[in-house]
């Protein structure tokens, strides 16, 4: 069974996280208050509010809906056989993705549920399996195919199929869909075949993953189970990030839809000679902080840009490779490497005084790779220093490698290359 935290904004000045079976209330001080304890079936859980007008929390976990009344604090159980949960107009609505059918409660009343207020998919033959609210509209996402729900009105049950928004695109893992901006994204399939990583753009869902990123996905799925992905996304520094974690493969993959790029997160593990998965796991912004839980295991922490180390002092080590450099397979004399980036980063005491950045290359594709070389950033102060590799070689297609785990800010802004060119 995973122990995990889901950690949610509620409103202004509250904040709630489940970890394992228990919720938790998060002060501005960071700390928990236990409110109750819920079914854990090893899945994570959603949550979401009514407001003001409300006053109440509503969270599916362990195939159960709960209800949070906020002014009392009290914890009750009131649904069952639901996986999903969001609200629209002052009603709680919820998947129950066994039977493909959508339950809503009373209008600002979380504690009714009139066994009649259900809707069964029709659109489309594969059943429900995924559910999130954006702009007041429910998106429900099957297997293969999904649609979008709003309030129409109607009587008895006021929730309908908006006209026009069947799409012909699944979902392949169910916890992979987030909230992500003003939208919506997740690990999606089609009945072709082949995992790819969509967006709704309107209600047409679009493809954000390259080629390569689905090659890499594609072979994790090989590697083995990929429907156990979990997504959430977070907004930093100007940037939205849609962060995709590989529980079993033990990897993390994060796009940043304002570069519109792709990049690998992860913890370097020397054991495994490799980066395994990213710790952080769920998000939410409180008291000014981007909160995230801890995926390995129950400490609750903030994202920060100007601590270079990991949780108890850890030493982060950050990698970074270039594209191939080759000109048509001709013989290529490096005659330097250079890098223009921050220098005089250097602590004023303990590890990173003097801190190192080490280079690498490959002429074989990544295969093997040549021994580190390194050279200093310059220690605090030193902003003159100059980051300069010289006799680097010849090769014929050839990769750059450069990192560091020094607790430095490290802000690269370019790279220099002299080359001279050879023969066939």
């Amino acid at each position: 069974m995973v122990v995990a935290w889901n950690v949610v904004l509620l409103n202004i000045g509250r904040a709630f996280g489940v970890y394992g079976a228990t919720l938790y209330e998060i002060s501005s001080t960071y700390t928990l208050t236990s409110r109750g304890t819920i079914t854990n079936d090893g899945n994570p859980v959603t949550m979401d509010t009514s407001g003001d007008a409300g006053g109440e929390l509503f969270i599916c976990g362990g195939d159960t809906g709960y209800i949070f009344t906020l002014a009392t604090n009290v914890l009750t159980t009131e649904v069952s056989d639901v996986t999903f949960g969001g609200q629209i107009d002052g009603f709680f609505l919820a998947l129950d993705h066994d039977s493909s059918t959508l339950k809503i409660s009373e209008s600002l009343d979380g504690t009714t549920w009139d066994a009649t207020q259900v809707v069964q998919r029709t659109a489309g033959s594969d059943p429900w399996h995924a559910m999130t609210v954006i702009r007041r509209e429910a998106i429900l996402i099957g297997e293969y195919t999904g649609e979008v729900f709003y309030n129409s009105g109607a009587s008895p049950f006021p929730f309908a199929l908006r006209p026009g928004s069947f799409f012909e695109v699944g979902i392949k893992a169910h916890w992979s869909l987030a909230k992500f901006g003003t939208t919506c994204i997740w690990l999606g399939q089609t009945r072709r075949g082949g995992a790819k990583v969509y967006w709704l753009n309107g209600y047409t869902p679009e493809p954000v993953s390259t080629p390569g990123i689905e090659w890499l996905i594609q072979s994790y799925e090989e590697d083995g189970d990929i429907s156990n992905a979990i997504g959430w996304s977070y907004d930093r520094e100007g940037h939205e990030f849609y962060v995709l974690e590989f529980p079993t493969q033990r990897k993390t993959l994060v796009y940043d839809a304002t570069s519109n790029e792709w990049h690998r997160r992860g913890l370097y593990s020397s054991n495994d000679n490799d980066y395994l998965e990213w710790r952080p796991r769920w998000h939410c912004k409180a008291f000014d902080r981007n909160l995230v839980g801890d995926g390995t295991g129950a400490g609750l922490y903030s994202l920060s840009s100007t601590v270079y180390t990991d949780v108890g002092g850890e030493a982060l080590r950050w990698l970074r490779r270039t594209p191939h450099l080759s000109d048509e397979n001709v013989r290529l004399f490096f005659d330097y490497f250079e890098l223009e980036m921050d220098r005089g980063v250097g602590t004023t005491s303990g590890q990173g005084v003097d801190p190192l950045i080490s280079l690498r290359y490959s002429d074989d594709g990544g295969k093997t790779w040549s021994d580190a070389r390194t050279r200093e950033l310059g220690a605090l102060g030193e902003y003159d220093t100059r980051i300069r590799w010289d006799m680097c070689g010849s090769g014929r297609d050839r990769v750059w490698e450069i990192s560091g785990s020094d607790p430095v800010a490290v802000r690269i802004m370019d790279a220099f290359v002299g080359v001279t060119k050879g023969l066939h």
